[in-house]
């Protein structure tokens, strides 16, 4: 279809959001609780839910409390645990969409192939596998880690066992009296590696950095507990309340203060010698970079599984794959008959959507960053006017869920103030981008991601600058982004 045709057969809609995960849906509930309510959402899954649908795989749960962990306007007072499973977690945002009816602005199974800034009509025109849209605002809902990392490995084609990624999980899939080969040692596999170990034959992890793992300070909640915060509303707010500031003194620490993040590493040792009495083990077990440099994990069981009989830990990377194994890249040839690839996600510097949206100048999103992703208030970019990214970069915090909210408080204050002023579109200047940029990386430059010893999916390719968490806290990142701050704008032509 040529691209007149194309546009003449678009679609016309206020908002178009891109991703009906928890940011998608964060976004299409402020939006109408604003009174904004030509919204369409386009999801290339079966489902809402984003990484809570894909993410099946056992022992999947979410790393932080799940009273901080969900929306402030609708909070759960029944969860089965401190800290909320997959399961649960799916659920939550498919009811609260349709609760605040979101769900019916929900297109399933559809996928954008190309958006484009127009400079003639001031739209997006957004081209999916299910039709065209002419839209006035574009929110970029899909978030950056959930596309999967598979490593090309030679063999895979002849491998006559069972392959798949630790995020698509395959529904009928039984490992009892298995031989598993795991390859990765980084968030999915800590929580899917004791699972495993319990049904399998033997289980071979394949290591190439170690991560740090704390102890989960988790349980399940009783049943009078959730009567009563079902009956006393304010205890879940006080409980919230009370979560939010240990997690937000905790980081401050974790992040600004190397002695501090000595201290958990301390007790990170701690954890790993109180299962593994091998000392062998324990030094390939314990990382030699600083706690919170890269992503902290906490479980309970990870090291209790991998002091049991029928698992091996082996620090050598996988190069190739055979009929019946794994090759390992110091010659040791391991019997399999399934290999889990636990090999992370395509982070922010290789957004999944990136190379298909193009702004003003006509270049992609990839193509403008470089690997160097950078926004203001981690939510707009320079040259890509009515255009909202979620989860952006340098808007990472601790609860997705916060974060999400954040940014869709602001990104309606920006819908607001152009409806006010009557012009068509907002696109944040090049000088106040470099100036939220330059004053984040001040701050992250001082970090223990920058100097914890290590590199992590935090960094931006072939730069130290931290790319992808919020420069401080919960609070401040709420606080910053309450109000939208218009000084920053330029207007585009008049409605």
């Amino acid at each position: 279809m040529a691209s007149a045709d194309r546009q003449r057969d678009a679609q016309a809609v206020e908002v178009l959001v891109l991703g009906g995960g928890l940011c998608g849906v964060a976004a299409a509930i402020e939006l109408r609780r604003a009174g904004i309510d030509d919204i369409v959402i386009v999801e290339r899954s079966d489902s809402v839910g984003g990484t809570w649908h894909h993410n099946t795989y056992p022992g999947c749960a979410v790393d932080i409390p799940s009273h901080v962990y969900c929306f402030s306007y609708a909070l759960k007072p029944d969860w089965s645990r401190v800290y909320g499973t997959q399961p649960e977690l799916e659920t939550y945002i498919g009811d609260v969409a349709d609760d605040f009816g979101v769900s019916d602005k929900v297109r399933l199974r559809t996928e954008v192939l190309e958006a484009r800034w127009d400079s003639e009509d001031r739209r997006w025109h957004v081209v999916t596998n299910q039709g065209v849209f002419a839209a006035r605002f574009f929110v970029i809902a899909a978030g950056p880690l959930h596309e999967p990392i598979i490593p090309e490995l030679p063999g895979q084609d002849i491998f006559r066992g069972q392959a798949f990624h630790s995020s698509r999980w395959p529904t009928d899939v039984d490992l009892t009296g298995r031989r598993v080969v795991a390859i990765g040692t980084g968030a999915s596999a800590i929580q899917f590696v004791p699972a495993v170990q319990e049904q399998v034959r033997r289980l071979t992890l394949l290591q190439r950095t170690p991560s740090w793992v704390l102890p989960k300070p988790d349980w399940s909640i009783t049943e009078t507990s959730k009567r009563y915060l079902a009956r006393i509303p304010l205890m879940m707010k006080l409980i919230r309340l009370f979560t939010w500031l240990i997690l937000d003194t905790f980081t401050t620490g974790a992040i600004r203060s190397q002695r501090f993040a000595g201290v958990l590493g301390f007790v990170g040792r701690q954890h790993i010698r109180w299962w593994i009495k091998d000392d062998a083990t324990r030094d390939a077990l314990t990382p030699k970079y600083l706690p919170t440099c890269k992503r902290l994990g906490f479980s309970n069981d990870y090291y209790r599984a991998l002091a049991q009989p029928n698992i091996d830990l082996v620090t050598s990377p996988a190069v190739e794959l055979r009929e019946n194994s794994v090759v390992t890249a110091d010659g040791r040839e391991i019997p399999a008959d399934t290999v889990i690839y636990g090999t992370g996600f395509q982070t922010l510097q290789h957004h999944p959507v990136a190379e298909r949206i193009r702004g003003r100048s006509g270049e992609t999103l990839a193509e403008v960053w470089k690997g160097d992703p950078k926004a203001h208030m981690g939510t707009t970019i320079s040259g890509f006017p009515n255009a909202f990214m979620m989860f952006g970069p340098n808007v990472g915090t601790l609860s997705g869920f916060t974060m999400a909210e954040a940014q869709s408080k602001y990104l309606v204050g920006a819908i607001r103030e152009a409806n006010r002023l009557g012009v068509e579109a907002l696109e944040v200047t090049a000088a106040a981008q470099e100036d939220f940029v330059a004053k984040a990386d001040e701050m992250l430059d001082k970090s223990t991601f920058t100097l914890g010893g290590c590199d992590s999916y935090y960094l931006a390719d072939g730069h130290r600058r931290v790319s992808l968490p919020w420069p401080g806290t919960m609070y401040s990142l709420t606080r910053r982004l309450r109000r939208f701050d218009p000084e920053s704008y330029e207007p585009v032509g008049r409605s």
